[in-house]
């Protein structure tokens, strides 16, 4: 397939380089562990913030069938996180065991896609979403999932889980942080920069950049769980809310 020429995608990979340069500065290629989990504790905690100044009754509110709360919200966030982070595992063992750079994701496996368009209708377009996604630069997808100027579908696999409490979620997302952390502060390949997930609808995008994709992911997704808090209809506290608290007060934390 033209998608995995390596000539094309070496072209790809430069056009994108080049424009995220451009618009983002020099240091947006490059891959410094640090500041970048150092950022993501910092969304992370963000999010824990929100969960910890709503009640339960609050957190399970949604305004309308079908429009998630910030409960299932929070789980959602939980899921994709530990998608991809499985993604990240498959793809570093591979490389380690000399069997390529690349790993194809399938629209199967990741059934992302757009409200516009039936999910059944979206394999038929694969191919040529696929090509197109080649030559989109990594900064203009990292903006589309973090501003919602197209409406998309997540995956069946991150749809959120039904009976969670606050506690297990706050728990759930701390350890999830925990377990990201360590593993991008492990031993990596020479080559990691190079490292590919290819998704037919996200594009084809290295470790570091889906790494800043899941950050824009839930930055989008706080804004969301704001806007629920500020509804009209948004309850009123019954009880007082759990008091937010930072990841190296959190047993589950480690620090």
């Amino acid at each position: 397939m033209i998608d995995n020429n390596p000539v094309i995608r070496s072209a790809a990979r430069a056009i994108d380089g080049a424009i995220s340069r451009m618009v983002q500065g020099v240091n947006s290629t490059v891959w410094n562990p640090e500041a970048e989990i150092e950022r993501f504790q910092e969304v992370r905690e963000k999010t824990l913030e929100i969960l910890g100044q709503v009640t339960e009754e609050q957190a399970a509110w949604s305004p309308q069938k079908g429009t998630w709360s910030i409960a299932q919200i929070a789980d959602h966030l939980l899921r994709s996180e530990e998608m991809y982070r499985e993604q990240f595992r498959r793809l570093v063992q591979m490389a380690n065991e000399g069997k390529g750079t690349t790993i194809e994701i399938s629209l199967a496996e990741v059934d992302v896609g757009f409200a516009a368009i039936p999910r059944e209708v979206i394999p038929l377009l694969e191919v040529p979403i696929r090509i197109f996604n080649l030559f989109v630069p990594h900064v203009v997808r990292e903006t589309m999932v973090r501003y919602p100027l197209i409406a998309s579908l997540n995956p069946r696999s991150s749809e959120p889980r039904e009976g969670l409490t606050l506690e297990k979620l706050r728990r759930g997302l701390v350890a999830a942080l925990v377990e990201t952390d360590s593993f991008l502060r492990s031993p990596m390949p020479r080559n990691f920069t190079e490292l590919t997930i290819s998704h037919p609808i996200m594009g084809n995008n290295t470790i570091p950049q889906m790494f800043r994709i899941m950050m824009a992911h839930e930055l989008r997704h706080q804004e969301q769980m704001s806007g629920l808090r500020a509804h009209g209809s948004f309850p009123k506290e019954s009880q007082e809310p759990q008091t937010a608290a930072r990841l190296w007060d959190t047993p589950t934390g480690g620090r």
